[in-house]
């Protein structure tokens, strides 16, 4: 009976903090589906959206350097909450700023929802390597699916309030969707304990496990960063494919990385995070090659969508399960910090050289270069120690 409860417990945690991804990622994506009436309605260019944009994103990259730290200090719990209920209420900013047509107050608003936003990812997968023992990669996974699933339905819904109420009320909608979770999350789960001397990002450095596996996610960030900005593009410019087919790919990218998040953290626990990760590095290897060497266009864009989206999103709970292991307990929010930071931090910077190589050589030399991050990784996915090895090593 027991045991019983406590399983229902912890689904019903679980299942909090899925909704929680997912509304972090829809608060990041909001902006995107609706940016004509944004603009439209403010008055402003394309440059200066794009130049709110783009302050936006670095901050939720950066900010993770802090999130991590942070939920090692006060305890994950109430860094999550802090999470909800700032980034809930900055999104009330947006009713002000529309009301005085005002891109200033519009920047500041987007800005403050992706400072409190960026505590999330790191605190989260703390909070998840020290609760679920025994199945962490397999409770990772199924975390990951709520944040997909945020990525894939947010821009209809952003869309349909925007439409008929106005595109303030897209932002708000969500935000009081976050402060109504905080208020359940805070109530359903126990508070750990706080450490005073935990997490500093110096102190997570000297790790020396995890050297090898940091490099290995900052290839990942590059190729990830690359195809997520230039897929679409590519299909349209290289490949003939239309701008509405070419979009629909890209969904049905996420599309697959559903069920590829469930099978990647089932698969890790059973088997293993190394031997998922050389797997799905040598899938995503495949699909890259498949989509730049078949010729049957359709064959190749199919082949590369379920491989990639497969893979990519299986990946990720056995790299976030790994990492977990390879941390100590005080200093892991920390260290998923660095992790998620230089995976969408440092990873954008591939966007410029994928960019730059498209420009001067064409989209098929872009997208080797992008081949050439991914085998990279495969590479480095040999080298990384496996669960055994770091116990061994941690004794």
């Amino acid at each position: 009976m027991g045991q019983s409860q406590n399983s229902k417990h912890s689904s019903s945690r679980l299942a909090l903090l899925g909704a929680a991804h997912s509304l972090n990622h829809s608060l990041i994506i909001i902006a995107s589906p609706i940016l004509t009436l944004i603009m439209n309605d403010l008055g402003v260019s394309l440059l200066e959206i794009g130049t709110a944009s783009t302050i936006a994103s670095l901050i939720y990259g950066i900010g993770a350097l802090a999130g991590g730290p942070l939920g090692d200090k006060i305890g994950e719990t109430k860094t999550i909450t802090l999470f909800l209920v700032l980034s809930g209420a900055s999104t009330f900013l947006m009713l002000i700023a529309g009301g005085t047509k005002n891109i200033y107050i519009y920047a500041l608003a987007l800005a403050l929802i992706a400072a409190w936003a960026s505590l999330y990812h790191p605190t989260a997968n703390s909070l998840i390597s020290k609760t679920f023992k025994g199945k962490v990669a397999e409770s990772m996974g199924l975390h990951g699916v709520g944040g997909t699933l945020g990525l894939a339905l947010t821009p209809v819904a952003a869309w349909f309030i925007a439409s008929n109420f106005g595109w303030q009320y897209a932002f708000v909608t969500f935000g009081l969707l976050c402060i109504l979770l905080a208020l359940a999350f805070a109530r359903n789960h126990t508070a750990r304990t706080t450490n005073s001397d935990g997490g500093s990002i110096l102190a997570a450095f000297k790790i020396r496990e995890l050297w090898t596996l940091l490099v290995f996610n900052v290839m990942i960030g590059f190729f990830m960063k690359s195809i997520e900005l230039y897929f679409p593009t590519y299909l349209k410019e290289n490949r003939g494919i239309s701008t509405m087919w070419a979009s629909i790919a890209a969904t049905l990218v996420l599309a697959v990385g559903i069920p590829g998040q469930w099978i990647g953290g089932k698969a890790a626990d059973r088997i293993g995070s190394k031997r998922v990760l050389i797997t799905t590095m040598t899938a995503i290897c495949l699909g890259l090659l498949a989509l730049l060497l078949i010729p049957i266009q359709i064959l190749g864009i199919a082949i590369f969508i379920i491989l990639y989206g497969l893979a990519f999103y299986a990946h990720q709970p056995a790299l976030n399960s790994l990492t977990g292991f390879l941390s100590p307990e005080n200093q892991r929010g920390a260290v998923f910090g660095i992790f998620f930071f230089t995976s969408l931090g440092i990873g954008s910077l591939s966007q410029f050289m994928a960019g730059y190589m498209a420009e001067q050589y064409g989209f098929d030399a872009a997208f080797a270069l992008i081949t050439a991050f991914a085998l990279a990784a495969l590479a480095l996915s040999v080298t990384i120690p496996n669960k055994k090895e770091a116990k061994t090593s941690q004794q």
